[in-house]
């Protein structure tokens, strides 16, 4: 019995030493104390961490839904889906060798393709679940494409390093291609093997030209972390694309600010803005927008038409799978914003672009 005990206790050591070592891989580098001097020159830096243009609010009390305890993300969420989604399967034979003027194939969650003048970006690759260890926060449905038959990519772009929008597995995939992603990260993407030559690390304001197509970071209302003591260690970013006259916003992770209307001030108003619509909860009433907020950002911007990305994958705030996507839609006919649902895996093009209510 004694040695039953034993050995019990010493797999007990193994398994949770083998989980911490992988989460610990998962979580990847922070930046260096010298990264970290180099940044307080930034007005948007202070006190060793990067400032959200709003103070970040919390109120746990007031959670909807129930608490958000950790035990939850551990299984099947019961918000989840009762039968499989429609998709568009796709592979590296569904898309042609050169990128077109414009495609987007939103790819579940906040991953999308976008081909624009040419040129393929990868925005936050995520396939697998949206955590540090195995299992947990797992997928309502699985990626309409996988990674190793993903398309030839030129550019991935990052727009935070939470664990639903940077992914280990996804990046030693492509550790070869160009990242263009907010400061700080760049860190984590060296150690999980990209080369610093193929890393472009933006600041608010900060420009990349990517074969005539011009990509601007700028701020959104959010927060950074992957592991205890690097909250707001690196950036968050919003992304503004311009190519051959098109202008196309693409929000990240934000909770509403004035920052909208100031995107539209700065570069006019935005023929297509790809809008984060899930995640809001009044426990965190500003780390993500509540519907009708969604709808006041893009009219904000101007934007002719929004995507909605950040829904029906994982369940990260308490409410069921498409009741965001159905308050958006209600908001929106009442303010006459066009909304466009591809399902994961369906091809937008410029000028053609007409989806159905597939949920």
């Amino acid at each position: 019995m004694k040695k039953m005990i034993i050995c019990f206790l010493a797999a007990a050591v193994v398994f949770i030493g083998g989980i911490g070592l992988y989460a610990l891989r998962e979580i990847g580098k922070a930046p260096s104390e010298a990264d970290l001097k180099a940044y307080e020159k930034l007005a948007y830096f202070k006190n060793g961490e990067f400032q959200s243009p709003q103070k970040m609010v919390y109120d746990f009390d007031n959670v909807r839904n129930g608490p958000a305890g950790w035990l939850r993300f551990l299984t099947r969420s019961p918000f989840a889906p009762k039968v499989d989604l429609p998709q568009v399967k796709l592979n590296r034979s569904n898309f042609p060798a050169k990128a077109e003027d414009f495609a987007f194939y939103w790819l579940g969650h906040s991953t999308a393709l976008m081909e624009v003048g040419g040129v393929r970006f990868l925005f936050d690759p995520v396939f697998g679940n949206a955590a540090p260890i195995p299992l947990a926060v797992p997928r309502y449905v699985e990626a309409p494409i996988k990674r190793s038959t993903l398309p030839n990519i030129d550019y991935v772009v990052i727009t935070h390093n939470h664990y639903d929008h940077l992914e280990r597995a996804s990046v030693q995939a492509l550790k070869n291609k160009h990242f263009i992603v907010p400061l700080g990260v760049g860190a984590a993407l060296k150690g999980w093997g990209v080369k610093a030559e193929n890393i472009t690390e933006l600041g608010w304001g900060d420009v990349f030209n990517a074969d005539g197509v011009r990509i601007v970071a700028e701020p959104a209302v959010h927060y950074s972390s992957r592991g205890l003591g690097d909250r707001n260690k690196t950036l968050w970013n919003a992304y503004v694309v311009q190519s051959d006259g098109k202008n196309i916003y693409w929000s990240g992770d934000s909770g509403y600010g004035t920052h909208f209307a100031e995107m539209r001030q700065k570069y006019g108003a935005f023929d297509l803005a790809i809008i984060e619509i899930d995640g809001w909860n009044t426990g965190w009433p500003n780390t993500h927008m509540f519907p009708e907020e969604i709808i006041r950002a893009a009219m904000d911007l101007g934007a002719q038409t929004i995507v909605p990305v950040h829904w029906a994958v994982f369940d990260l705030a308490l409410h069921p799978w498409h009741e965001s996507i159905d308050m958006v839609l209600h908001e929106a006919q009442k303010k006459n914003v066009t909304v466009l649902t591809p399902k994961m895996g369906e091809k937008l093009v410029w000028g053609q672009q007409k989806t159905e209510k597939w949920w």
